[in-house]
């Protein structure tokens, strides 16, 4: 009996993960094949940011009797779905500064045992990767590292009452902190060794921590699960893959409006028609689209409209896309003189869709470029003059709005302020366009 780790994502786990695997201390299951006897014939559990967290709820009693036989399961990420009685929803800190990202230890645990925080605190400099907010701690749970003055509980861990233990750890994947450090390997061998009954609080301190109500956070919202629709055409149907970050910029109060039909990714044949627009959120994982490339690609034949924003692969789902990665620079903005060059182009101007947008709203970080075809509309690019974002009503009979921008993903994660001003203005921008 080892750990799953919970393969949630299209690109392969990390290079960590995968000599665990050749060692036999980790299963790397795709979470399409997780099954109640798969989870049962383990001891731990390790799963990312990329969690379906729909497709997890529905195993909840799967989840509960693995840890009520002593399993243990190491969650990255917000919950944002009741996945285990006694887990309260993510809260960030509300109106964060820089101060609030400090990171502090509450309890020691072996798991940190001998790291410096501060090399966890930032990445390249940049606060806020490690956690914007946490959790709240369930009954019993014991908090670990705090952020801020307050001392937000970040990381916890939690020995059931029922049996078996979960560390929380609600921000950007643990074992992909430390880069700068190189880090990251010895945090993903730590999160393996612990799920696999390494050791944990003994004894159990007596300090938990603050109730959540007693901390700075910003309150509840609420999310209404997938959802259809009695309207007959004209709809804008969202495949959601079940991401904390797909469920809150998706379901959350801020957009959801637009969303006619919330589905998964396997319900678009039996749900898309020719006059839907289809809109397919960010850091969508792409083996989930290339799965369904042919119902796409028949919504644009029969003249559909299709918005695909960025990290989701497009080019390996929709036709005519040539795109080329980059690596990401998320540090630029630290140098006051410093200018990433996104500019909204000329084109744009008189575009209802760019109504309102201007080169700051479309500036925070790039993950690469497309070459557009003859005849489409660029209307932003970066600071090469390279596409970023366009309109493509040539390559089909329908219309592809393409994008390597990823508001949804900073939206649903709290992070990062002109993803949201974006948003605040494209997501009207696109309803009006379309009802024109």
């Amino acid at each position: 009996m080892t750990t799953i780790h919970l393969k949630s994502s299209f690109d392969e786990p990390s290079d960590s993960v995968r000599e665990a695997a050749a060692r036999g201390e980790v299963t790397i299951v795709a979470q399409a094949d997780l099954t109640a006897d798969i989870l049962r014939a383990h001891k731990g559990l390790v799963t990312d940011n990329q969690l379906d967290q729909n497709a997890m709820l529905a195993m909840k009693d799967a989840i509960a009797a693995f840890l009520d036989a002593g399993g243990r399961w190491f969650f990255n990420g917000h919950f944002v779905r009741t996945l285990i009685d006694g887990a309260a929803q993510y809260r960030p800190i509300a109106d964060p500064k820089r101060a609030d990202f400090d990171l502090s230890s509450i309890n020691p645990h072996p798991l940190f045992e001998g790291i410096d925080l501060k090399m966890l605190e930032t990445n390249k400099g940049v606060a806020g990767f490690y956690g914007r907010g946490c959790n709240p701690l369930p009954e019993g749970a014991v908090a670990i590292n705090g952020l801020g003055a307050a001392n937000v509980p970040v990381d916890w861990v939690w020995a059931r009452p029922k049996g078996g233990r979960i560390f929380s750890h609600a921000g950007n994947d643990l074992g992909s902190m430390g880069h700068e450090w190189n880090l990251a390997p010895e945090l993903t061998r730590r999160i393996i060794a612990w799920t696999n009954g390494g050791a944990c609080l003994d004894p159990w301190p007596l300090r938990p921590a603050s109730a959540a109500e007693d901390l700075p956070l910003a309150p509840v919202e609420s999310y209404g699960g997938l959802r259809m629709s009695s309207r007959k055409s004209g709809r804008i149907v969202a495949p959601t893959s079940g991401t904390y970050y797909h469920i809150r910029s998706l379901e959350g109060p801020a957009y959801t409006a637009i969303f006619d039909i919330i589905c998964t990714p396997e319900q678009l044949s039996n749900v898309l028609q020719p006059d839907d627009v289809l809109w397919v959120p960010c850091r969508t994982p792409a083996n989930r689209m290339i799965a369904q490339k042919g119902t796409i690609l028949r919504h644009l034949q029969s003249g559909g409209t299709v918005v695909a924003l960025g990290e989701s692969r497009s080019d390996l789902w929709l036709p005519a896309i040539d795109f080329i990665g980059t690596p990401t620079n998320w540090w630029w903005w630290l140098d006051p003189s410093a200018n990433l060059g996104v500019k909204v182009t000329d084109a744009a101007a008189d575009h209802p869709l760019m109504r309102g947008i201007g080169d700051r709203d479309a500036t925070w970080h790039l993950h690469g470029w497309f070459v557009p075809p003859e005849g489409a509309t660029v209307l932003a690019c970066d600071g090469e003059g390279r596409a970023i974002l366009y309109e493509d009503a040539v390559s089909t009979r329908g219309r592809m709005i393409i994008s390597s921008l990823d508001p949804m993903f900073h939206h649903g994660s709290h992070f990062m302020p002109a993803t949201t001003r974006f948003l605040d203005r494209f997501v009207p921008n696109l309803k009006a366009y379309l009802d024109v």
